[in-house]
């Protein structure tokens, strides 16, 4: 995932909340002292820090970033264990309520990144012990075949769009994360094969491109081969 437009756009230095925080997302970067420091120690994996803030009565299930992840969906893409045992038995933190603006929970995020059976560090099954399950878009990422057929028999739009995750339908997205079993199985209750535009993809923003805007995409950054497309410098049979 990548931060969306508008977190990037900093105000003047004197309008800014907080001018000595410049970490590339202006959501972070305006985030109160007790937040901000919360949300440091669980990108450092600080456990002692986080137990001592949560203690004090932050809310461990706030949004933290302009993605709005919460320190769970944080602790769990890192794949720390420490830190995602401590919000869940020890904080009670919120396991299913959260969204991030992706759509994802904190388990999804576990899956996303391959914490599950059987790799190392299964933290999806930890959490599902707990009682969490995938969302729609989390059971595509991790691979949870049973997940997505329980959506699909209950009347889930097999092609909805999701419009942060690269603006990818479930079978996209299934694919994306190397899991064919499930994009093939989509495709027998309708899903659609997306046709991306043909070109290398040389930076993350042009994973979200599905449209024609770009379609000739050396033709729009002036790199095609010289003459290509020319009529007059190509051969053409002679017609009586």
């Amino acid at each position: 995932m990548t931060l969306p437009s508008w977190a990037l756009d900093y105000p003047v230095l004197e309008e800014r909340k907080f001018p000595n925080r410049f970490s590339g997302d202006y959501f972070r970067d305006t985030l109160p002292p007790d937040l901000y420091e919360l949300e440091q120690a669980v990108v450092d994996g600080d456990v002692f820090t986080v137990r001592k803030l949560l203690q004090a009565g932050v809310n461990a299930n706030a949004p933290l970033d302009s993605n709005h992840m919460t320190a769970l969906m944080i602790s769990c893409m890192m794949g720390n264990w420490d830190l995602v045992q401590v919000l869940v038995e020890d904080f009670e933190a919120d396991l299913d309520g959260p969204l991030s603006r992706a759509g994802l929970r904190a388990i999804d995020y576990a899956g996303y990144e391959g914490y599950r059976f059987p790799n190392e560090h299964p933290i999806c099954e930890y959490l599902k012990s707990k009682g969490s399950q995938h969302t729609w878009w989390g059971a595509c990422c991790a691979g949870d075949f049973n997940r997505v057929k329980e959506y699909v028999d209950n009347g889930q739009d097999v092609d909805e769009v999701n419009p942060v995750l690269w603006n990818g339908n479930a079978v996209f997205i299934a694919k994306e994360f190397g899991h064919n079993n499930i994009a093939q199985y989509l495709l027998t209750k309708g899903g659609t094969v997306v046709v991306r535009n043909c070109h290398t993809i040389d930076t993350h923003e042009m994973k979200w491109s599905i449209g024609r805007g770009d379609c000739f995409f050396y033709k729009a950054c002036n790199l095609e081969r010289p003459g290509a497309g020319v009529i007059d410098s190509a051969y053409l049979p002679e017609w009586e």
